[in-house]
């Protein structure tokens, strides 16, 4: 087949995938865009910016600075439970004057956690750049493999209050306390996190575009 004849089929065939209104068409489409995030865009992000998870979407509310409703039905940030009519946004210095005691308890003052990155937390739903190429500090919101004994488990997105003997410990902005294997089901203990745990550090977020992928998740889980 000569060069040119092979050009002309590739050319048909992706205006046929492109152009098309035919199922067949589609379907092709869908699984050629598959094949190149999973395959291309996400191993070259992986290799940029030095390590397994490029892009974490966040999936629960453990770092967001604004009262949440809870699985219990309670609305609650930190170690306080509002009703719903107390409701409002809370800038930074609201967090903080429901969050404080913990974090001054434990030797982080106000100025310094204003100069932690992501200082105001992110939501359910935003979508986090994760850097991999880092050394850990207070401050730096981190991902990580809560048990290393069970790596089916999602990572947790959380904060960086301690380092101590190569030990990391992190805490989420928004949960009243430390994830311990006393007060979680998953054997999780955020007291205790090695640099093998590490998975990368979030430098940036964008909102709300995670949200695609929880909703997808959450249809798909009603049928299986």
């Amino acid at each position: 087949m000569k060069t040119n004849q092979v050009t002309t089929n590739i050319k048909k065939s992706w205006n046929w995938v492109w152009h098309s209104d035919s199922p067949l068409s589609w379907i092709v489409a869908l699984l050629l865009i598959f094949i190149l995030v999973k395959f291309i865009f996400f191993p070259t992000l992986s290799l940029i910016f030095g390590t397994t998870l490029p892009l974490a979407g966040v999936e629960s509310s453990s770092m967001d600075h604004q009262i949440v409703k809870d699985s219990s039905g309670r609305y609650t940030l930190c170690t306080e439970t509002f009703s719903q009519s107390e409701i409002t946004h809370q800038d930074f210095d609201d967090y903080w004057d429901v969050c404080e005691d913990w974090y001054e308890h434990n030797n982080i003052t106000k100025n310094e956690f204003e100069n932690f990155p992501l200082n105001n937390g992110f939501r359910k739903g935003d979508i986090l750049i994760v850097w991999g190429r880092f050394t850990p500090e207070i401050g730096d919101v981190v991902i990580f493999q809560p048990n290393p004994e069970a790596y089916s488990q999602k990572p947790i997105v959380h904060r960086i209050v301690k380092i101590e003997d190569n030990i990391i410990q992190t805490k989420g902005d928004h949960n009243a306390e430390q994830l311990t294997p006393s007060n979680n089901n998953l054997n999780t203990d955020e007291t205790h996190i090695t640099q093998e745990q590490i998975i990368g550090k979030a430098v940036f977020k964008i909102p709300y575009l995670g949200w695609v992928k929880i909703w997808f998740a959450e249809f798909i889980s009603k049928f299986i």
